[in-house]
């Protein structure tokens, strides 16, 4: 394989299945929702669990209608805002209809998560609002609202929010009742001549710390806020914290930042940071610390990049220091008459400890020449630069009587040999085609004598509406053996890293979280021949190789096959 390998071990994974049908009374005792508000009538779609309210005295074309879905567990680490992202950028549209714009997500409180998201069927254009209420860190119920988007519609928006908003009560008492406890973001005290709450006005905000015992000015805080949710101290904050990101709450203001700008759940009456709007009409980040007041004003717009944005176009430098630099646009390179074969090479292997999977793929063209590795779409490639300037890469093939290939390399032209391991052709995919399911692999490696062990998981996740999501998470242990008592562990994954160590006399935990935003992992995927088009939600575009085998069962991806894994059954 011309010393060219990836290490790999396809891992399954088990998953929870759902429910089934149940009876309408056995929806409303599982699922409880609120009461039947006048002028609405109330049905229950049992297949689903969904109970459904429908506004009374409506004309033919108008459309006004509330559903209460059953209740969900958060996956491990996931927020609402989280929850409510992936939620509305992966759901099909209402209706049978299409979607006509992206989905807006807004933090009401941390039990409280508001949505939306237009659609259309036909000429006819709706509005979707989603409701995701949490009131214990480990379960979400969603209501959504589907609305025509005309006046004579829209004049019932108050009752029919008042409707959704009442989940949230019917939640906390069904959790009280249950034994599940709450964990109700508290509202932060009221502050005298300010308005606290609604949309976050980025931009920077100017003031200084006062102690109010003798009303004297301290520190001066020069704080940016950035659109996205991030902020940055030109002054003011701490050397480790300058930058990062907010968690703001826009119903009631709820602001926090770093030290001396954050609500305590200790002495909340003492310590607390609110933002809103005071009687002169100046945006305010008001803050208190026992006898310390922090007061920051907006003054001006921002005319600096956020960190993340900062933090983007460095690694858009460096990934275009590594790009492969011999392309053409998609559809100026191969065509897929002049390609033999899309070739995949593997072999399983025993090294460091743990089982691995040695794999290649090959580009075979009809005029008798081979390309080491799959750089780019072939679509895409550039023949004659590529072999003008990377000679090394190209060989010659043959394919013998038992018809497996064989291949000469620059440096022996006349030698024929064999890769190494087991040999398939892969196949292209119809233009369009559509996945369903998570395509992954894995790695591992063990250290017996220092107890030191590691696995890592990358891939991607398809659907049939045509989004996709890369992942990547894994783990390493070190210690814990005879000469070293102390176990370290790191965890991390696509949202951060926690680390810990264990030993007789301590124990230390750390936990740490990117920045990065879910848009630069996910988006929407096309299919054609050996070519697969990611579109990314933060506007980049990436083209890749890629091939499956006859059952649709494997994808290569970033020069590896990753496997669908498959769903265990349950045991009877």
């Amino acid at each position: 394989m011309n010393g060219r390998f990836r290490f790999a071990l396809v891992v399954g994974v088990a998953v929870v299945v759902g429910i089934g049908s149940a009876c309408s009374a056995h929806a409303e005792k599982l699922h409880a929702a609120p009461k039947t508000p006048a002028g609405w009538k109330k049905s229950t779609e049992s297949k689903q669990l969904r109970t459904v309210f429908t506004k009374s005295g409506l004309k033919k074309d108008e459309t006004l209608i509330v559903k209460f879905y059953q209740r969900k567990p958060l996956q491990t680490n996931q927020n609402l805002v989280q929850w409510m992202d992936y939620r509305l950028a992966t759901s099909q549209p209402p209706l049978d209809g299409k979607w006509t714009s992206d989905a807006k997500v807004i933090r009401q409180t941390g039990n409280l998560v508001e949505g939306t998201r237009e659609f259309g069927v036909g000429s006819k254009k709706y509005v979707l609002k989603g409701l995701a209420v949490g009131v214990d860190n480990v379960h979400v119920r969603f209501a959504a609202k589907i609305a025509s988007n005309m006046k004579s519609v829209q004049k019932y928006r108050s009752e029919s929010d008042r409707l959704m908003l009442s989940l949230l009560s019917v939640e906390k008492d069904v959790a009280i009742k249950q034994g599940r406890g709450t964990a109700m973001e508290p509202s932060p005290p009221k502050v005298k001549n300010l308005k606290a709450g609604g949309p976050l006005k980025p931009g920077r905000y100017v003031g200084n710390a006062v102690y109010l015992k003798d009303n004297k000015a301290g520190k001066v805080y020069d704080l940016i806020v950035f659109e996205n949710g991030e902020y940055e101290f030109l002054k003011g904050g701490p050397k480790r914290k300058e930058t990062g990101r907010m968690l703001y709450s826009n119903a009631t203001g709820r602001l926090n930042i770093v030290d001396g700008f954050y609500n305590s759940t200790r002495y909340p009456q003492d310590d607390y940071c609110v933002y809103g709007k005071e009687k002169t009409g100046k945006w305010v980040i008001y803050a208190r610390e026992g006898r310390w007041q922090r007061k920051l004003a907006w003054v001006s717009e921002s005319d600096r990049p956020s960190p993340s944005e900062v933090a983007r176009e460095k690694e858009i430098a460096k990934a275009e220091a590594q790009r492969y630099k011999h392309v053409v646009q998609p559809g100026e390179g191969i065509r897929d008459d002049e390609i033999e074969a899309m070739l995949y090479v593997w072999e399983l292997n025993y090294r460091s400890g743990a089982s691995q999977l040695d794999q290649e793929g090959f580009l075979l063209m009809k005029d008798g020449r081979v390309l080491d590795g799959l750089p780019v779409a072939p679509d895409s490639l550039d023949v004659a630069a590529s072999r003008s300037r990377e000679p090394d890469r190209w060989g010659w093939w043959k394919k013998e009587e038992d018809g497996r290939y064989t291949f000469a390399w620059p440096v022996r032209p006349r030698e024929y040999r064999q890769p190494n391991g087991k040999q398939l052709v892969g196949l292209p995919f119809k233009k369009g085609a559509r996945l369903e399911g998570d395509f992954g692999t894995a790695s591992t490696s063990v250290g017996i004598a220092s107890g030191y062990s590691s696995v890592r998981f990358w891939g991607i996740k398809l659907n049939k509406n045509g989004r996709f999501l890369k992942y990547r998470n894994g783990s390493t242990q070190s210690g814990g053996v005879p000469g070293m008592p102390a176990l370290s562990t790191i965890a991390w994954d696509d949202e951060g890293s926690v680390a810990s160590t264990l030993s007789p006399s301590v124990t230390v935990l750390s936990k740490s979280k990117k920045q990065a935003s879910d848009a630069s992992r996910m988006g929407t995927y096309e299919f054609d021949g050996f070519r697969l088009t990611l579109l990314f939600d933060d506007g980049h575009t990436e083209h890749h190789a890629t091939f499956t085998d006859k059952d649709s069962k494997s994808v290569w991806f970033e020069g590896s096959s990753l496997s669908k894994r498959t769903k265990k059954k349950k045991k009877k």
